[in-house]
This record gives C-alpha cells, structure tokens and sequence, in this order.
C-alpha cells in the first residue's frame, strides 16, 4: 500500500508535467505585468508628460466634466480620472458610455493634458497591460475559458506546492545544498534551492490567484440562485458589492455638476484626502448620481473612499470610508499582495524577480520530469521517441516564449503606425515568434536547442536599446539622468530592463554551452529551475 509520501510523490510529478507549460507561461507573463504601466510609457513614446496634478485637481476636474458632457450629452455613465504615481494614464483620462440613435451601446475613451486640449496622437498598442492580461485570459480564447484553465492551472500548481512541501523530507537541509556538476543531482538541487528561498511568494502567488477568479466557478450557482437575463449581473453587483443598479433616463434635465461643491462636502467627510476620480451615472438627468472618490490609498488594500451625491440636489447619499472590514476586505488584501500595486520600487523588484525564480523552478521542473523519465524508460524505444519529443517541448516552450515576448517589443517599434490593427498584430507577433521557436526546437536535438535560443533570446533582448535609440530620441543616451539634467527614468528603466535580462540570458547560454562540451551536467539543459519530485 502506497505511503502519504509516495502518493504525494506521484501527484506532484504529473501536476508538473500537465501544467508545467501553461504555469511557466503564466509565471513569465505574470511577472512582466508587475511593471504594466512602465512598459506601456516605453511603449508609447510620443506619449507627452505627464499631468501635474497638484492643488489643480477641481479645475482638471470641471474642465474634463464640461469636455465629456459636450462629446456625448445623452450618456449613461462617465467617468473622469486624475493621474497618479504609475496611473494606467498619465493624463487627464475620459471614458463615457451611452447609446447611438439605434440603441446600440457605444464607448469613447479621450485623454486630455492641463490645458483641456487633447493629448498627443501616440502609437496603437497593447502594451504592457495585454502582457499582464495574457497570464490569466490567455490569447483569442472566451475571458470565461481563460479564467477556467488559469483558475485550473493555480489549483495543480498549489497541489504541487503543497505536495513537493510533504514529499521533500529534508527540504530545509537541502536550501543549503547546492552541488554542482552532478546531473540529475545538480537539477533538483537548483530546484530545491529555489522553491525554498521563493516558497512564502508561491504559496501567496498561487493561492490568491485561486481566489481572484473563483467566481468564475461559482456562475453556475449564481445562475441558480438569480437566474439568467440581462438584470442578472447587475443584480449580483447590487447585493454583492454594493453596485447601485442603473436607472433609465428620464428626460428632465438639471444644472451641471459643480464640482467645488461636490469637493467642498468630500473634503468635510475626509479632510485628509484629494479628490481623484468622478463617476456619474446618467449625467444632466434628474436620475444622475456622481461618486466622488479620493486617492488610491499606498497600502496592500487599494481602497479609495468616496461620497455618493444625487446630482440634482447634492444630497448626500452615501459615504465609503477607506477601511475595509468584510469579506470584499479579504479579496482586497489578496488581490493587493497578487498585483504587488502598493509596492515601492526595491519592493517591486523583489515580486519581480521571484516571479521570474517561479517560472524558472517551473522550467527546472520540467527537466527534471523528462531525465527521471530517461532512466526508468531506457529500452521501451516507443517511450523513448515521445520522451524526446518533450524534450525538444521544452526547449520551445521555455526558451521560445522569451524570445516570442522580445519580438512583441520589437512589432512595438517596427510595425508602421498606420497599421490595420497595430495592437492586435503586436500580439500577434509574439505568438507568431514562440511559434516559430517551438518548431525549431523540434528539429534540433535538445542541447543545441537551449544553446542557440538561449543565446539568441540574449541577443535579442540586448538589441532591444539599440532599436530603441534607432527608432525613437527616448533612448538611454537622453534619457539617463545625468548632472545638468533630470532625464526620464521611466523609458531608461525599459532600456535597462532589457539590458539586464540579456545578461541572465546570456549566463544561462554559457551554462548551456559549458554542459554540452561535458564539463558540467550531462544530458539536455534547462534555463533555471522548476517542479520535480524525488
């Protein structure tokens, strides 16, 4: 009968191999959405300065209420907000809804700089967000079936945590085990060694994820319990979240918002707060309601505190403090330690890095999977081909994918401006690439494989600064500041961002290359380090 220990062993190896691609994926994209909103300035370098909010906040506010009203004076909702430290937008941002003559729902999306005018045409693009968005939705499938496979893929990868925990007898002991030029030894002690030194991150990373899309489970149930029309989400957002279900216009128009007013009563209730964001719901109509929100707070739970007025009168209709104390609290803290939003620059370094450790004892996992397989299948010529089969994977799904997302950086600055769907064809470009990259590693044996993507995926991130000062001014040699100058921190951190990860490739090249020449491991070579079991 098998032993809890053996049991655990079995499960750990095949959650492993199951989900080690998809989790790998997910790890690596993940990790590049902790500076989403870095990547998108890098990728919009026509973008103009920021907006300078200071004590302007009222006027920036009119100013954009009176721009919103007059593109779409029959909305149903806009919504105006103030930047801020790493905002999605760093203007002055405007999105209305409403409806066309038809009844069909339409959106516009402005953005407008302190003098009210419009904000620089800058290139289509998805930018950073898309990379942070692809580690749960995945690419041109349903958002429903990616929050499915992501929500799948974190339950497998919490079941592998837990089970290589219970597995790894001396698991502690073995942190400080590192013997190199041993094989199948050296892999799961890189696998080891990393695990432990990231295990309190993984453990957080996984099980709040599980969480962040557990809804997605539950539609079934609330289909049961609210049935299933168009009054369903909203009625789930009402009794949920507190959402105020939409009213229909009614037609009897009101004064414009004042704003001052609206700020005077805010600053009453939250003397210590700005106000930074305004959503109003049916604007100019007796029916409208305006929330008020203050600052996003610093902290792990990014809760803004609001006022809700009734626009035609002012009355006050309901106030949020900043303190979150149900359960929508707990969901909050999770999902603030998950995006790491609150973190300050060292803070959002180390979520970073352990993200990347995450994905790299992912991708030692699935080495260690294929050579313990070797050796129990020598002599079963079938399993032996299929086994080489996986291998080659690897080298494609892990090496491939690196170079996919430096081709996605690449289409950002190469691809005309006036393309058909710049964006959409961005991504595409680095699936095209990872792609081409799977296929190549097909037909190359394994260690040639990780050699030449490996340097090439150095190669490519290295050259990354370099097309940048081809294709744009913002490049390091202007952007760096330097004495006599304050330069702009944000495009230099892209350019040394890439820089640095060309370094890691490279390294991870060499090994590669020292492995193949037999002075260090033998058999085929991962990059770093992910899920095996003893």
């Amino acid at each position: 009968m098998e032993t809890l220990r053996q049991s655990m062993s079995w499960m750990h190896t095949w959650t492993g191999l199951l989900f080690g691609w998809i989790l790998f994926f997910m790890f690596v994209t993940g990790s590049a959405g902790y500076y989403d909103t870095e990547l998108d300035r890098w990728m919009t370098p026509e973008a103009a300065a920021p907006v300078e909010v200071g004590d302007n906040s009222v006027e920036l506010l009119e100013m954009a209420l009176a721009r919103a009203t007059e593109e779409m004076p029959t909305a149903t909702q806009l919504s105006v907000t103030l930047p801020y430290e790493r905002s999605f937008s760093p203007q002055v941002r405007i999105f209305i809804n409403g409806e066309d003559e038809n009844g069909d729902r339409i959106n516009k999306d402005l953005e407008l700089i302190a003098d009210g005018s419009d904000a620089p045409t800058v290139r289509e693009t998805s930018g950073g967000q898309a990379l942070y968005r692809l580690h749960w939705t995945f690419h041109n499938i349903p958002r429903e079936l990616g929050e499915y496979l992501a929500g799948l893929a974190a339950v497998f990868m919490f079941a592998a945590i837990i089970s290589g925990i219970i597995t790894h007898k001396k698991i502690f002991a073995d942190f400080f085990t590192l013997r190199f030029g041993k094989g199948q030894r050296t892999w799961l002690d890189s696998h080891n060694v990393i695990s432990v030194m990231t295990l309190p991150f993984q453990i957080m990373i996984t099980f709040s994820g599980i969480l962040l899309v557990v809804t997605t489970f539950f539609i079934p149930i609330f289909v049961a319990q609210y049935g299933y029309d168009e009054t369903t989400v909203d009625t789930i957002g009402s009794e949920m979240f507190g959402v105020r279900p939409p009213v229909e216009r009614v037609g009897d128009p009101i004064a414009p918002l004042d704003v001052s007013v609206l700020n005077a009563e805010f600053e009453k209730q939250f003397p210590d707060e700005r106000v930074s964001f305004i959503q109003v719901t049916n604007p100019g109509d007796v029916t409208s309601v305006a929330r008020v929100y203050g600052n996003i707070s610093d902290g792990i739970v990014r809760v803004s505190p609001y006022v809700e007025f009734e626009a035609a009168t002012g009355e006050v209709l309901s106030v949020k403090q900043r303190s979150v104390t149900n359960s929508d609290g707990v969901i909050n803290v999770l999902e603030g330690l998950h995006e790491g939003l609150f973190a300050g620059p060292i803070l959002r370094i180390l979520f970073f890095v352990s993200g990347l450790m995450g994905a790299g004892m992912i991708a030692t996992g699935l080495v260690l999977w294929t050579k313990k397989r070797r050796q129990k299948l020598r002599g079963n010529a079938q399993a032996e081909r299929n086994l080489i089969i996986i291998e080659r994977l690897n080298v494609g799904m892990v090496a491939g994918l690196s170079i996919g997302i430096a081709g996605y950086f690449y289409a950002n600055r190469l691809l005309p401006l006036d393309m058909l769907g710049r964006a959409d064809w961005e991504l595409h470009t680095l699936f095209l690439t990872w792609l081409f990259f799977i296929l190549h590693s097909l037909v190359r044996p394994p260690r040639n494989g990780w050699i030449e993507q490996l340097w090439l995926a150095a190669l490519a991130f290295a050259l990354l600064p370099i097309l940048n000062a081809f294709t744009t001014d913002l490049h390091l040699g202007n952007t760096l500041p330097l004495p006599g100058r304050d330069g702009n921190m944000m495009m230099a951190g892209g350019d040394l961002w890439f820089l640095m990860i060309a370094l890691g490739f490279a390294g991870a090249a060499r090994i590669a290359s020292r492995k193949q020449s037999g002075r260090s491991i033998p058999d085929q070579t991962a990059m770093a380090a992910p899920v095996a079991a003893e």
